[in-house]
């Protein structure tokens, strides 16, 4: 399948005039891709290449899941007023506001920080251990169980790159990669050529597993599962390659085949695994499938991460001496968050209020909880915030250090100015009003 039938929107623009600015770093997803060339005029990208449809919203300031790209930058800082519009603050009473909220709080929950730098998610892991807060990372359902799993079989991590080169073998257990992160079939795992796959999708074998059929079967043979046999066919499958048997059903057939005669594998999991009944131990088996295949030739297994930023915010658990394997203060699935009287929500980069269930949401509001939304772009939980707090958007108006999802350190440079600070901005200012309170209890 050609290329470009999977990125359908690259080079959609005509050709426009102005100043180019070349090899930007997309924070779409965590592909972190650096070969995006853009072209800049008074202050505005007006034509981008190389750009999936998520690069291509957020360089427009908008939402990546919009089909057209979509101006959604937040203007101003505000708060809730008692009829329930907001009313512009200045971001020093913004800052007053929200060490107040945490301040008064019972318990302090966080949510998201996968979509911001790496020095801000530093400072905001030490607002959550100054108030021994909890956290919902909102990759947390795909990487606390995958970094569990870490812990118990360390394995080392092949970069992009050597997936591009190396792998002929390439299965998506759990992850639709066109909508989890568009370029990382074409420009990474499938239809680029590498030292092993000159022919790009021809010489390369892809696989994905799903309970039902989905577009990645474009390019890829299906490999049926439900949520209640998939760690038993990741088990199955994994004893088949230890033992060489002989006898392997005809579904697990042609992955095995491939696998045998593939000289480099790699296995990307994704968010589906949530959808298991027991995702640490699908994770776990995995890991243990991993190995197996690791015993006879290289294999590598990694995240398929959405939030550009995700694998940065765990890496800056472990530095700040927080074990995201075993620290309860880490939860993984959001859903689970149960409202009580005296919380405060910090909501970062996220938009929790997307995924809560309508029972989350009316305890949040008969509650009277206060929520405080840290973000760039509108979305459902700033209209809910009692306290919005714009910051630029990383990448596109601000510079700053992330991790890719193979862990390689990718730096974001600016590409147009603006007057809005940045998340670290916002978080230090926050972070001194609290200092200068007794320490909380």
């Amino acid at each position: 399948m050609p290329e470009e039938s999977i990125i359908k929107e690259e080079d959609r623009f005509h050709e426009a005039k102005g100043e180019p600015f070349d090899s930007a770093v997309c924070p779409g997803c965590g592909c972190l891709c650096e070969d995006i060339d853009l072209t800049l005029e008074n202050n505005r990208v007006v034509q981008a290449f190389h750009a999936c449809s998520w690069g291509l919203s957020k360089f427009h300031l908008g939402h990546r899941f919009l089909r057209e790209p979509k101006h959604a930058k937040l203007v101003f800082p505000a708060r809730k007023e008692p009829t329930g519009g907001p009313l512009p603050v200045s971001y020093e009473e913004g800052y007053e506001q929200a060490a107040a909220f945490l301040l008064q709080a019972n318990r302090v929950v966080f949510f998201g920080l996968c979509q911001m730098t790496f020095d801000a998610q530093l400072l905001a892991i030490s607002l959550i251990k100054h108030f021994n807060a909890t956290v919902y990372p909102s990759e947390g359902m795909l990487l606390t169980p995958f970094f569990k799993a870490l812990k118990q079989h360390p394995a080392g991590i092949a970069t992009q790159e050597e997936i591009r080169q190396l792998a002929t073998t390439i299965v998506f257990w759990g992850a639709n990669p066109l909508h989890s992160c568009p370029r990382l079939s074409p420009r990474y795992a499938v239809f680029a050529a590498g030292i092993n796959a000159p022919e790009r999708h021809i010489a390369r074998k892809a696989f994905y597993t799903d309970p039902y059929e989905n577009d990645t079967g474009f390019f890829a043979l299906r490999i049926p599962i439900t949520p209640e046999n998939e760690v038993d066919r990741a088990k199955e499958l994994t004893e088949i390659i230890e033992e060489g048997s002989f006898s392997v059903p005809k579904e697990l057939d042609a992955l095995v085949k491939a696998i045998e005669s593939s000289p480099f594998v790699a296995l990307f999991v994704g968010r589906g695994i949530a959808y298991s009944a027991t995702p640490d131990a699908l994770m776990e088996a995995l890991f243990a499938l991993r190995n197996a295949i690791n015993q006879k030739k290289p294999c590598v297994l990694l995240p398929v991460i959405s939030d550009f930023n995700a694998m940065g915010f765990y890496l800056a658990l472990i530095q700040s001496g927080i074990d995201p394997a075993e620290s309860p203060q880490v939860c993984a699935d959001l859903l689970a968050y149960q409202p009580k009287k005296g919380d405060t929500l910090i909501c970062i980069g996220s938009d929790p209020f997307w995924f809560f269930s309508d029972a989350q949401r009316e305890a949040i509001q008969s509650l009277y909880i206060p929520v405080v939304s840290i973000s760039s772009l509108q979305n459902q939980t700033t209209h809910a915030a009692d306290l919005v707090l714009p910051v630029a958007l990383t990448g596109v108006e601000a510079e700053g250090l992330a991790y890719r999802m193979d862990g390689v350190p990718i730096f974001l440079r600016q590409v147009i100015p603006t007057a809005q600070p940045t998340d670290f901005t916002v978080l230090k200012a926050i972070q001194e009003r609290i200092l200068t309170e007794p320490s909380h209890g």
